[in-house]
């Protein structure tokens, strides 16, 4: 959840007491199915088919998506292409010298002039931007010792606006450092001047770019303070497991000339002045209903049942499975399809984006986190373990025994009515029972 989605329900929830488990609604975008509040069991079977758990404890599991490796290969593409164009450089210098038996450094300078104000630039920012988007992108966490779940949202603040700068102040400053760059290697290209006049000219383009440099730099520094200082900060809102607002929602999204089908499982704290707005929230796209209940299972299985009963982390984006991934390729491609398989690894930089993508997911995506969130996720002694309240463990047993009698969640209807019907059988079969005696 970015800054930029910060309201978290496409849909607002229901007032509490009509929030119901198994109900289905109609809204403005689609339909939803409830499971939570009381989130009791669905029968499905627990799998991360989004690979939205990104960490997992004994104590307690993180929700996160995102693909960090893309962004990581994506970025350390350009330092491929970096490499390559200082490669063709020094192909063209060393062409020309063994041509016409004298060397110059033209060609590679010009191709490494268009490396330092083009592809290391755009290489960097996507760096950073991928770095940013981890800042930004917090996870759920979910205590299971505390039966509580921390959702995060960003609160107080507002976007502020760096003064003299916008897209236009941006493209001018780009191009006033490209022209003096420029203009600090374009005397070697001169050949009929002398060696004192080409080096007062460098000299003079050198000291206008290092004073242009210095006023960029200390704006933006003093700048970028200002903005953060005046960022929106990020909270965790807690919450207890039993109380949380969760629901699959199915949406229809209509454009121009295309109508596509969204399902979104959603996780939300609501407000307590306000029960139909959510005060936090967190989404993931599953693709489909059942793909939704099995996400959710996963989720609920880690906190009624503990980390055994709940999927592992996806092994994809860590260096150990790249490794076993290479080494089996190996074994099961010929030579050449392996060749071009090691090519594009090396153009993407795939072992490097591994561990970079590490890097992310273990330390700085957690470093992030608010000191109260760290403290709320130390273990506690098994003593102090929040249990479960009587009536969910009570509910999840007539359900468990219904599936396996062939009852279906999506098609029992809310909890409360099921449960009527249940009892009005009973009633029944009591009534036939004395009848017959």
């Amino acid at each position: 959840m970015t800054k930029e989605n910060e309201n978290p329900l496409s849909t607002n929830t229901s007032r509490e007491s009509d929030w119901e488990v198994g109900a289905r609604r109609t809204t403005k975008e689609g339909r939803l199915l409830a499971l939570s509040p009381e989130p009791v069991t669905t029968g499905k079977r627990a799998v991360d088919v989004n690979a939205w758990i990104r960490r997992k404890t004994d104590g307690w599991l993180d929700l996160q998506h995102g693909n960090l490796l893309f962004g990581a290969e994506f970025a350390l593409m350009f330092l491929s292409l970096t490499i390559l164009v200082m490669m063709g450089g020094l192909a063209m210098t060393v062409h020309y010298y063994l041509g016409h038996n004298e060397l110059t450094w033209i060609p590679l300078l010009g191709l490494g002039g268009m490396n330092l104000l083009i592809t290391i630039p755009w290489g960097l920012y996507m760096h950073f931007l991928g770095n940013k988007a981890v800042k930004e992108t917090p996870s759920v966490r979910l205590n299971r010792q505390r039966r509580e779940v921390a959702i995060p949202h960003w609160k107080g603040g507002k976007e502020y606006k760096l003064p003299f700068w916008n897209e236009s102040a941006e493209g001018w400053a780009y191009v006033t450092v490209v022209f003096t760059l420029v203009a600090v290697f374009a005397p070697f290209m001169l050949e009929d001047v002398t060696e004192e006049y080409r080096n007062t000219i460098i000299m003079w383009a050198l000291v206008v770019l290092a004073l242009e440099l210095l006023v960029i730099g200390t704006y933006l520094f003093i700048a970028l303070r200002l903005k953060k200082k005046h960022d929106p900060k990020l909270v965790y809102e807690i919450y207890p497991w039993e109380k949380l607002v969760a629901y699959i929602e199915t949406r229809q999204d209509m454009g121009p000339s295309l109508m596509a089908t969204h399902t979104v499982l959603t996780l939300a704290i609501p407000k307590p002045d306000d029960p139909e707005s959510a005060l936090a929230a967190a989404s993931i796209n599953v693709g489909h209903e059942t793909a939704g209940l099995a996400q959710w299972e996963c989720i609920r299985q880690f906190m009624e049942n503990g980390p055994e009963a709940c999927p592992d982390p996806k092994e994809d984006e860590t260096l150990a499975h790249y490794k076993a991934k290479c080494r089996q390729a190996r074994k099961d491609m010929s030579l050449l399809p392996w060749l071009g398989n090691k090519v594009g690894d090396w153009f993407f930089q795939r072992y490097l984006a591994h561990i970079i993508t590490e890097r992310r997911i273990k330390t700085l995506a957690l470093k992030s986190l608010p000191e109260e969130l760290k403290a709320w996720s130390a273990p506690l002694p098994k003593e102090q373990w929040a249990k479960p309240s009587e009536g969910l463990q009570s509910l999840n047993q007539q359900l468990t025994r219904a599936y396996e009698r062939g009852l279906k969640f999506t098609q029992m209807g809310p909890v409360s009515e099921w449960q009527a019907g249940l009892e009005e059988k009973r009633q029944q079969k009591r009534g036939r029972g004395r009848f017959r005696a």
